[in-house]
Order: structure tokens, then C-alpha cells, then sequence
């Protein structure tokens, strides 16, 4: 007869005290809450991620092209048309899906009482407006013409300055001359649509008019300052910049990813990645105690147990593998208890977002949920490698005993 396996099955079934049940079914908790936790980060952190990054990019493209002697946080640099004849090359680049030529210069815009600092967006009918579609608050998505003077803006810029669709918006800018002087130069778009990206820092000041407009008031040989570019789905961004650095002639453009572009962004939210891996060192820690303590105290339970094996000739591996039966036991549970409560968690935030956020301060108005297969293998495996290892501790215990002195234990 196998005498360990008849035993685990004693020691897991009816035959255990009521405190040992008490303290199995405790550690199936332990290790159930901790994987569900460890489930639920995952899926929130990587849909909180992506869901800004999607932002990010529906705003700016995947990859922005502008002048190289561009700082950061400065006034863009004009391009004249000499480099506007770029543009075919840039096209021609394959796993790039949309080209937009843009002009981005700094303006002050007067509203019915109020006046702010913005940045006008100069646009034209190719852009893709797809982003800008989903985040439509009232009004259309306008069809830019060479003569379309029309302009989108932002909630929270039309409830600052008074201003709403079908209204004429006043930009002022400041063009310079041939003597190097500048001047103002206003322009009247007519609003016709109101958007929310969510991204405050992006809706506080910008707005989007047709690039004929913001022409008018860049330097005379000017036309545009920068491409906004779109991928094709799993292209790379980093192997454009690669293929589009070295098609472009050196020391001219500046081709940067959405990463790069918009820096600050993606290190806020690299910082979670440490923040994950906190939580989930501390839910392994929990399922880890929990562990080891059940399994000390079992040990403790069947010392008598363990000192008549030892007594009878079974060996220190035979009688290990009774523990190693109720470790997978306790795990297995455990995980199939976590993995329920975590997927059903995350189901039920993705399709009714009952959990909702500040979205001045999270830039989303509810946790999102992105769910990937491997987090579900990286949670199970490790929780039950992390257990495995667990056994060492109980394992060495067992060694030593005495088989008199256990057997005399009470």
C-alpha cells in the first residue's frame, strides 16, 4: 500500500481535527485573495496604461516629425516648402498608415469676458479626426476646405471663455516681419464642434482650426511645422523611427516616437510598473505566510504521525510528499478561488464601469481593464512555484524529529 498517499488523503479529508480544517481552509483564502488581488492590479494598471497611451497617441500619432532644432516646452519652428516636399518619402515608408501635415503656433484667445494662452492646431481635410469623432461632446467634425474657416475646441475652453458652436472665436497671434518685428494678427474661426479627450493638460489649451488659417500668421516662407504620423496595428514605433531616420536626410528632422514626444506622460506611467511589482511582492508575501504557517502547524498536529512512520522505516521523501499533497491542495483551491473572484471582478469594471475616477486627475473617468493571457500564467505559476518553495521550511522540520521523541508528543 502507498502509505503517504493513504495518509494525505486521511490528512485532508474528515480525519483532520476541526482546527486543522479551520487553518486549510484560512491558507485557501490567504492564497485566493492574494492571486485575485495580483490578477486585478495587473488588468488595471495595463488597461490604465494603454487607455492613456491610446489618448496620447489619438492626439499626437504614433510618431511626430518636426524640426531638429526643436527644445522641449519651446515654440515650434517653422518649415518652409522645401522640406513640405518630404512628405512623398515619408509616405512612401512601409507600416505607415496616415501622414498629417500640422501647423502648431501660440495664440491668445478672447471669449465672451475672458481671454487665455492657447496653441491653435492648424490642420488640413486629411487629417484623422477619428480620435477627435469618439470624443465629440456636441457639434461635427469638421470637413476642412481651403477656405473653411471653422475651428474645434474643448469643453472646458468653451465653458472658461463662453464660448459654444455656431459662435466666431477671436485668435490673436504675433507674426513677424520683414523688419523682425511682432505684430498681431487675428483670426475668426466659426466653432462648430466641442470635444473632451479627458486629457485636461491637452484640452486647457489646445484647439483645432484649418492649417490655411494658421499659415496667415507664420513667417512668410513658412507652411507648416511638424508631420503627425499614424501606424498600421503591430508596427512597431521604433522600427519606423529607425526606417524613417535613415531614408530622411541627417541633421534636418527630428523623429521621435509618441514616448519620446510626449516624455513626461510615459514616465508617470512607468512609475505603476514599480508600483505593480510592490503589490505583487506583498501578495506573494501573504500567500507565503499563509503557507508556511498552515503547514507548521499541520506538521505540529501529526508529530505523533510523522514519529511512527519515521518508527516503521518510511522515508524523510515518502513523508514530505504528505505535505506536498496538502501544498497542492491548499494552492490549487486557492487558485481556482482567486482566479473566479479576480476574472469576475475585472469582467464586470470592463463592461459597466462601476468603479469611476476624477478624470482631472486620473485622465480617465473609470479604471479600465485590459486583460492579457500571460498575466493570468505569470500569476498561477509563480504563486504556485512561490509555494513549492515553501516546503523547505516544513520539509526541515520533518528531518528532525526524533521518531521516540514524536512519538511520545502529545
Amino acid at each position: 500500500m502507498n502509505w503517504p498517499f493513504f495518509l494525505a488523503r486521511r490528512l485532508s479529508a474528515s480525519g483532520q481535527g476541526s482546527f486543522s480544517r479551520s487553518i486549510v481552509r484560512l491558507a485557501i483564502v490567504a492564497v485566493g485573495l492574494s492571486s485575485a488581488v495580483m490578477i486585478i492590479a495587473l488588468s488595471t494598471v495595463s488597461g490604465f496604461q494603454s487607455g492613456i497611451k491610446n489618448k496620447v497617441i489619438g492626439i499626437n500619432g504614433d510618431l511626430v516629425i518636426d524640426d531638429i532644432s526643436n527644445t522641449e516646452g519651446s515654440e515650434p519652428i517653422p518649415m518652409g516648402e522645401k522640406l513640405l516636399a518630404f512628405t512623398p518619402d515619408i509616405q512612401a515608408v512601409k507600416g505607415i498608415r496616415s501622414v498629417s501635415v500640422c501647423a502648431v503656433r501660440p495664440c491668445i484667445v478672447k471669449g465672451e469676458s475672458e481671454i487665455e494662452g492657447m496653441i491653435a492646431k492648424g490642420v488640413s481635410g486629411s487629417y484623422d479626426f477619428t480620435f477627435l469623432k469618439n470624443h465629440l461632446k456636441r457639434g461635427v467634425v469638421p470637413e476642412f476646405s481651403e477656405d473653411t474657416a471653422t475651428a474645434m475646441i474643448s469643453e472646458i475652453t468653451a465653458n472658461r471663455l463662453g464660448l459654444d458652436t455656431g459662435m466666431y472665436m477671436q485668435a490673436i497671434f504675433f507674426k513677424e516681419d520683414s523688419s523682425g518685428n511682432r505684430r498681431p494678427r487675428a483670426i475668426r474661426p466659426r466653432i462648430v464642434g466641442v470635444f473632451a479627450t479627458g486629457l485636461d493638460d491637452y484640452d486647457k489649451v489646445h484647439f483645432i482650426t484649418h492649417i490655411g488659417l494658421v499659415r496667415k500668421v507664420l513667417p512668410a516662407s513658412a507652411r507648416f511645422t511638424q508631420w503627425e504620423l499614424r501606424l498600421h496595428e503591430n508596427v512597431s514605433a521604433t522600427e519606423a523611427v529607425d526606417k524613417l531616420s535613415s531614408k530622411l536626410p541627417p541633421g534636418v528632422f527630428n523623429v521621435q516616437s509618441a514616448e519620446r514626444y510626449n516624455r513626461q506622460i510615459f514616465d508617470w506611467l512607468a512609475l505603476l510598473d514599480t508600483n505593480v511589482v510592490i503589490i505583487l511582492s506583498l501578495m506573494l508575501l501573504v500567500a507565503v505566510i499563509g503557507m508556511c504557517t498552515t503547514l507548521l502547524i499541520l506538521i505540529t498536529e501529526r508529530t505523533h504521525m510523522i514519529g511512527t512512520l519515521k518508527a516503521i522505516g518510511a522515508k524523510e521523501a515518502g513523508i514530505r510528499s504528505i505535505f506536498q499533497y496538502q501544498v497542492l491542495f491548499i494552492t490549487g483551491f486557492g487558485l481556482l478561488l482567486g482566479n473566479a473572484v479576480g476574472l469576475g471582478l475585472c469582467w464586470l469594471q470592463y463592461h459597466y464601469g462601476f468603479i469611476t475616477l476624477n478624470t482631472e486627475t486620473y485622465y480617465v473617468n473609470k479604471v479600465l481593464i485590459e486583460f492579457n493571457p500571460m498575466h493570468l500564467v505569470l500569476v498561477n505559476t509563480g504563486t504556485i512555484f512561490t509555494c513549492w518553495l515553501v516546503l523547505y521550511l516544513p520539509s526541515r522540520v520533518v528531518g528532525r524529529l526524533s521518531p521516540i521523541k514524536s512519538i511520545k508528543f502529545q
